[in-house]
């Protein structure tokens, strides 16, 4: 199983105005370090409690599919999609540029007329599109046109997967533990690194959707890694400002059972 982080958070439980009126600073010459600090101190604390805050996507790519699939850090607001990968696909053989629909690829034999197509999955020209007709052994024109461009040096490959209908799985999105997803009917796929689930994360978009201890936490880190900024007491004070506020977090860390 991998997690990767698909879309950060839009904002942070707290502003640079409220971190800097509970550090009493005026001025702007600490900005950029206070910034920091505030990413700093939601990035620990979601660790500590094994939460996400603030709204946030992330992907699950796994092997196999289970009865049920547990999904990390809660609180679980929805899943997005899951997506079985069907076969290992072709890499891409020609220059496909953007603005055109034509996809060239070493070979075509294993994509028909509607199949969903992932090209340069993981990567920085990653798109998801649908097949229009194939061109045996030649391309694939697909739905609508590319937006980026694709090239064998580039190494990016033709993917096709099923979207598993959401009619098919139940999802159990408990605030207080671990999400979980169950199906009895999984479709068919290759069987490695071949199911990518994508799902939103985080008690909602605004900072006043945390519950207040998470918030005073984060206010007790920030001050104590202000205070001890600098040098080679700034990882130790990151350590210690964690202990600090552990008694406010305690109450939300999740624990697995």
């Amino acid at each position: 199983m991998r997690l990767k982080l698909k879309t950060a958070p839009a904002s942070e439980p707290i502003s640079l105005e409220e971190a800097k009126l509970h550090l009493k600073v005026d001025g702007g010459a600490d900005n950029a370090l206070i910034t920091a600090l505030i990413i700093t101190a939601r990035q620990l604390a979601e660790k500590e409690t094994h939460r996400k805050f603030i709204t946030q996507t992330w992907l699950m790519v796994r092997d196999k599919f289970k009865e049920v699939i547990e999904i990390p850090d809660p609180p679980l607001q929805s899943v997005t999609s899951i997506k079985a990968i069907e076969g290992y696909g072709s890499y891409v053989d020609d220059d496909s540029n953007s603005g055109q629909p034509i996809l060239s690829l070493a070979a075509t034999a294993d994509f028909a007329v509607g199949d969903r197509v992932i090209i340069g999955r993981g990567g920085s020209r990653e798109e998801e599109l649908v097949v229009l007709t194939v061109q045996a052994d030649a391309s694939i024109t697909l739905t609508t046109n590319l937006v980026l461009a694709h090239t064998a040096t580039q190494g990016d490959r033709a993917e096709k997967y099923e979207l598993v209908d959401k009619g098919k799985y139940n999802v159990d999105a408990a605030e207080n533990s671990y999400g979980r997803i169950r199906s009895t009917s999984w479709p068919a796929h290759r069987g490695f690194d071949s199911i990518i689930l994508e799902y939103i994360l985080g008690y909602g978009d605004e900072a006043a959707d945390l519950p207040t201890a998470l918030k005073e936490g984060m206010f007790v880190m920030i001050a104590h890694m202000y205070e001890n900024r600098g040098g080679e007491g700034a990882v130790k004070a990151r350590v210690h400002a964690l202990e600090e506020a552990r008694i406010l977090f305690a109450p939300y860390k999740v624990m697995r059972i």
